[in-house]
């Protein structure tokens, strides 16, 4: 009978342990699948659950600027209830920096699934790459993984970033059809004039020092390794188009979907001086030491990219809002920056963005005067959020002009693994801008048939601006049958997963 108690105790604990553990995974689990069967097949690494937020981050092999495969991750974030109702969500994407579970919850609680790439811990994950280069392939992997998970709605695709990240939040637009709308916060929208304006200002700014207090310019001191890193992949020569192409400036067609745009007068980082001739407050020459630089003109030594942001962009299209200093606003010293010194207690109140639902870009400046030589993105500490703007996008029908000729050309040159203007590597070597091929003709055949079955105008539109295109991969006219035929018979498959951590 011993034998036998011990037996049937043993089976009991192993029983509820086993119980335990099925209880305890995450409601995301098996929720977005693995993939095989075609290069650029994504893999689930893990799942798990924060509450009523599921996680899934996902291993996926993607092309870099030299053609190589090259390995990365992206991590989706979804709310439980939104997963629940067996509804497309409308996807937020967050480019270049990673959004942790945490600042994910913001937007996810606003209906979105949110993604993201994902590096990891240092020394035990996925570096970062400088944004122009790898990070720009890492990108565009990351958004075709998160439009091909089936709960996906891919006709709401928002794209959001901040400095590097709103330089790439604009180059995506550019690249990826339908996107609703995106967020570019004090974005590098010309890296020719930016990295000019690093390197005029290098020797001044002390750096390499890596004292902040040091330095007279302490924060853009502590960023301008940006500019050795990228040259290690392009080259150093900064009258080279390759800083032109790499550049929003140079494709500024090719983007169709409303975006808002904020920057800063005081910004040390990426100063206005690239958006406008228009809008640039007095500078305040005896807060620097002589020989600070940012001048437009005498910095951009690449020829075709001395036009600022404003000078490129149809005036019917753009409307600029200066945004005064808000209340309880201060000036961020470094101390405060560096968390030495506690920021005053009274702080300026959340507002809103302003915006215009009339025109395609909103050119939010944060009016602040001259920068200090100690500021970062801002001079002046500010509490100002896109989310009206942000929501507007979420569930309005994207319009059938936001399919251009440019636009399509753009997508054709993308299927057709034809893309021109390609900037030039240091060995001048054309860049690769593309992932695999059949990723990248999903993810265009998915586009132009998500975009037509939003109605008949829309049809008629996309077969009209492809019978005047001239690069014409699908024939002489579009058959929106055959390409539902061809995107159907695609090969390779995805399935559940069948692990993760949780």
């Amino acid at each position: 009978m011993t034998p036998l108690r011990i037996r049937s105790s043993v089976f009991f604990v192993a029983l509820v342990i086993g119980l335990s553990a099925w209880c305890a995974d995450p409601f995301i689990k098996g929720a977005v699948p693995n993939e095989a069967g075609f290069e650029g097949a994504t893999h689930i690494v893990e799942e798990a659950a924060d509450g009523d937020f599921g996680y899934v981050t996902a291993e996926m092999p993607y092309l870099d600027v030299h053609g190589h495969t090259k390995m990365g991750q992206g991590r989706l974030i979804v709310r439980q209830q939104d997963l629940a109702a067996n509804k497309p969500i409308p996807l937020f994407c967050h480019v270049h920096y990673e959004k942790d579970v945490g600042g994910a919850k913001h937007w996810c609680k606003l209906g979105w699934a949110v993604t993201t790439a994902h590096y990891g811990k240092e020394g035990n994950g996925y570096p970062i790459d400088v944004s122009p280069g790898d990070g720009f392939n890492l990108a565009r992997a990351v958004i075709q993984w998160a439009r091909r998970i089936p709960f996906i709605d891919r006709t709401h695709v928002h794209i959001d970033g901040g400095s590097q990240g709103g330089y790439m939040a604009l180059a995506m637009s550019a690249d990826f059809f339908p996107v609703a709308a995106a967020t570019a916060d004090f974005p590098v929208v010309n890296w020719a004039y930016n990295f000019s304006y690093f390197e005029a200002n290098k020797a001044l700014s002390k750096y390499p020092q890596t004292d902040m207090k040091n330095s007279p310019f302490p924060i853009l001191c502590a960023v301008t390794g940006l500019v050795d890193d990228s040259y290690k992949v392009f080259g150093n020569d900064l009258k080279s188009e390759t800083w032109y192409y790499l550049s929003p400036i140079s494709y500024l067609d090719a983007i169709t979907n409303p975006v808002l745009v904020m920057c800063a007068t005081g910004d040390m980082l990426v100063p206005l001086e690239q958006m406008t001739r228009k809008h640039l407050p007095p500078f305040d020459p005896t807060r620097f030491p002589e020989g600070y630089k940012r001048d437009f003109d005498s910095l951009t030594l690449c020829e075709p990219a001395r036009k600022t942001f404003e000078e490129l962009l149809p005036p019917e299209k753009v409307w600029v809002h200066m945004q005064p200093l808000q209340e309880d606003s201060f000036e961020v010293t470094l101390p405060m920056f560096t968390k030495e010194e506690k920021k005053p207690e009274k702080r300026p109140k959340n507002i809103d963005r302003p915006w215009s639902k009339d025109h395609q870009w909103s050119l939010c400046y944060l009016d602040e005067g001259g920068p200090s030589p100690y500021a970062s993105h801002a001079t002046y500490e500010w509490d100002i959020t896109p989310d009206s703007f942000v929501e507007a996008h979420r569930t309005a029908t994207p319009p059938p002009g936001l399919l251009t000729a440019s636009k399509l050309d753009r997508l054709m040159q993308r299927y057709a693994g034809q893309v021109r203007n390609l900037p030039k590597l240091a060995d001048g070597q054309p860049a690769n801008r593309l992932n695999y091929p059949d990723a990248e003709k999903r993810d265009v055949l998915a586009g132009l048939l998500d975009y037509a079955q939003l109605g008949e105008s829309y049809a008629e539109r996309l077969q009209s601006l492809y019978h005047e295109t001239a690069l014409k991969p699908f024939g002489d006219t579009l058959d929106l049958n055959a390409l539902r035929s061809e995107y159907s018979g695609m090969t390779g498959s995805t399935k559940p997963s069948q692990g993760g951590a949780g």
